[in-house]
């Protein structure tokens, strides 16, 4: 049932692409072709709202906010949201999250308005995968290589390698295939609205002004796009994105509402005049619902009224609510990265800088007993003799903290490995890791820390390791990713709760916490709006209070209820077990009648 409902919302958002473009938004455009068309596309898109960068972080809540309550990430597949690790210097999948320019900024000559913030193509990414991919133009490279790490589960999208596409030799970046159209049609709008500004562009291999003028892109790159735009077709991701950036940014692009201009400059329709006839015509305005500031008179121990603004047109709205924190959990929070990049080595081992870390790493305050200098930016711990350690500065550490160590065990010249353990520790918590022979991250989370830094040691003589890069946290970085999940059903911690007709819902039966809640709106004709905006409450729940709808006290929420709480209205001087006040005003009445049936038939 789930599948058929999700085939069937795909196909009807399929058939109304064009849902939420305003009336005669692209007149301007109809009856031109090839650069009179693109230029009358350039006028409609071009003047929009100037956001800030750091804007970008709030924005992707609504513009690329996937089911499953985690951005969609089309470099990788890390499970990363509003609250994750925004990180400057990666070294390693899953670390943390940058604002991509999909359309690297150094082509349009850096932090230049208005293409710098343009939420078109800034898009949330994996800090890692976006700092290999670089500014390598998007191409197509077999055999290129994707960057997995083991330890977290998580990869790379796509591959980074030589191209392999006819008429380009070097580095590129191949997206994954399921985006490849997505990011063809934000390269179509880029030069599109920004077409009098690309002459002077410092530019790249991927474009060719010189030579293609206003199709600007080089020969091999529109023979490229064009065939990923063909390939992979607007998907109803793109069409809800490009809804949420319009709302926010004030401008469209043309190339997800109508696919077919792309033909018109670049395709088989060239010198043919776009007539415009696939535009449909809106029969009626549709708003996005705000939702409401919570209302502390409405929010009990387990319980909350959400409440939004009234929208015209629609047949009902869908509220989800998350838990994002437990009760008295800390999200963690990155105190320090270090990556010895201060360490340069042509050898392994050969230095000893145990008693002068501060002149080799990136934080002041290492110190250390037997630790050398290694190749690779890395510090080799330990001798064959002796059992070295490396301490890091002192910290103001919670009683939990999160390492994240990525680390390898020595071997020889004939590749044998010492088989090489590493215990990290926090005063007396610690947490042995066997290393494997390969750099590998590893997470270690140390409950009951009194200490004020963080040891890393060999376990005996002859257990040499090495240690490139290090991550501390405080607060359980393993602990709030698992609650970010949203399916069709609902339990104490999440709630999804569609086919609502007011505008207001009492969320019941939640756990305590801090939660999220935003809402959205589907229309008469079937469409829907793009989320709300975030609102949040904390509710303190309360493991004792009775299931709503249990007024006879037996443990479920059944037919036999109603009938207890019949009973009780007709005489209110039996004893009951539950609550008979279903709808929780107060009293109890017929009302709560109502409210139990309405809750056995959402059940």
């Amino acid at each position: 049932m789930k599948k058929t409902t999700t085939l069937l919302l795909a196909l009807m958002l399929g058939m109304t692409a064009w849902a939420d473009i305003p009336n005669g938004y692209y007149t301007n455009a109809v009856g031109k072709q090839d650069e009179s068309l693109m230029t009358a596309l350039e006028g409609i898109i071009y003047t929009h709202d100037l956001l800030s960068y750091n804007y970008m972080w709030k924005a992707f809540n609504f513009t690329d906010m996937g089911d499953d309550g985690y951005y969609i990430d089309m470099y990788s597949t890390c499970k990363y949201d509003y609250y994750s690790t925004h990180v400057g210097n990666a070294t390693y999948v899953g670390q943390g999250l940058n604002r991509e320019h999909s359309f690297p900024k150094s082509w349009f000559g850096g932090e230049v308005d208005p293409m710098f913030t343009d939420l078109t193509m800034l898009i949330p990414t994996d800090a890692y995968v976006n700092q290999r991919r670089s500014n390598n133009p998007y191409g197509v490279c077999v055999g290129g290589y994707t960057y997995v790490n083991d330890s977290l589960g998580v990869s790379m999208k796509g591959r980074l390698g030589k191209s392999t596409y006819n008429g380009y030799t070097s580095t590129v970046f191949e997206p994954d295939d399921e985006y490849k159209g997505d990011f063809a049609r934000i390269y179509f709008y880029m030069v599109t609205c920004y077409k009098s500004d690309v002459a002077n562009w410092p530019g790249c291999d991927q474009l060719d002004y010189a030579k293609n003028k206003y199709k600007a892109f080089s020969d091999w790159s529109i023979q490229l796009l064009m065939e990923w735009h063909r390939a992979d077709p607007v998907s109803t991701k793109e069409i809800s994105r490009n809804d949420s950036v319009y709302s926010r940014q004030g401008n469209r692009n043309p190339f997800v509402d109508h696919p077919v201009l792309a033909e018109h400059i670049w395709g088989t329709k060239q010198h043919v005049a776009w007539t415009g006839e696939d535009i449909p015509v809106d029969p009626f305005e549709k708003e996005v619902p705000i939702m409401l500031s919570v209302d502390e008179t409405a929010v009990q121990q387990a319980a909350f009224r959400a409440d939004w603004t009234a929208v015209d047109n629609i047949s009902s709205y869908t509220l989800k609510v998350n838990r994002i924190a437990a009760p008295g959990e800390e999200i963690a929070t990155l105190l320090m990265t270090e990556n010895f990049s201060n360490v340069v080595a042509n050898e392994d081992g050969t230095y000893d800088i145990g008693t002068n870390l501060d002149n080799y790493s990136d934080n002041l305050g290492w110190s250390g007993y037997k630790v050398f200098t290694a190749a690779n930016n890395s510090v080799k711990v330990g001798t064959g003799s002796v059992a070295g350690y490396l301490t890091s500065p002192e910290l103001e550490l919670d009683s939990t903290v999160t390492v994240v160590v990525n680390a390898k065990s020595w071997v020889n010249g004939k590749g044998v490995s010492d088989g090489s353990s590493v215990i990290v520790s926090c005063g007396d918590v610690s947490e042995t890791v066997e290393l494997s022979t390969e750099p590998t991250d590893y997470t270690v989370v140390l409950k009951g820390c009194e200490a004020d830094n963080v040891k890393f040691a060999m376990t005996a003589p002859a257990k040499r390791f090495y240690i490139s890069h290090v991550d501390i946290y405080n607060g359980d970085l393993t602990a709030v990713a698992p609650r970010r999940a949203i399916v069709e059903e609902g339990d104490s911690t999440w709630r999804q709760v569609s086919g609502i007709v007011d505008t207001c819902y009492t969320v019941q039966s939640l756990a305590g916490g801090i939660y999220e809640y935003f809402v959205k709106a589907v229309y008469t004709d079937g469409t829907e709006s793009v989320w709300s905006n975030i609102q949040h409450v904390t509710l303190t729940g309360n493991g004792d209070e009775p299931l709503v709808g249990d007024v006879n006290g037996d443990g479920e929420v059944s037919i036999g209820d109603v009938t207890a709480l019949i009973s009780y209205l007709l005489d209110n001087s039996m004893s009951m077990e539950g609550n008979p006040d279903v709808d929780n005003d107060g009293e109890a009445d017929i009302n709560d009648v109502s409210a139990l049936i309405d809750l056995l038939l959402k059940h």
